[in-house]
């Protein structure tokens, strides 16, 4: 079955909270977090997703499948349309990143070192 990449926000919000349901049901994707390098920050949800993950429609971890058949490539040119990518250095940034490091310490993971935060164009980082 061919993924197929999102097409609202909307569509985006949906993938973040079910991502985040799937972490907590504690499905298979727990063993993936190391994996992720480009993370998605929604502070209305004040939740995280990643890229490969949330930039397809209707994604949850059974249909993510460890990524198989999945690219980051077409992923991150689908979500910067909404996204804006937080330069490392940046306050925002470096908070975030603590945010992120502590949701996957609770299941005995690591942030990749590369990994890079993304939020909505409109908080403007």
């Amino acid at each position: 079955m061919e993924a197929v990449l999102v097409s609202s926000l909307e569509e985006v919000l949906e993938n973040v909270k079910q991502f985040n349901k799937d972490l907590q049901n504690e499905t298979d994707i727990v063993q993936q977090l190391t994996q992720f390098k480009h993370w998605y920050y929604i502070s209305d949800l004040q939740a995280f997703g990643p890229s490969k993950y949330i930039g397809y429609k209707d994604m949850n971890t059974d249909k993510y499948a460890r990524g198989k058949g999945k690219t980051g490539i077409d992923t991150e040119k689908v979500l910067k349309q909404w996204f804006v990518k937080l330069p490392k250095e940046s306050i925002r940034s470096q908070e975030l990143m603590r945010e992120l490091e502590k949701l996957l310490e609770q299941y005995g993971k690591k942030v990749r070192s590369n990994a890079v935060i993304h939020v909505l164009k409109r908080e403007g980082g």
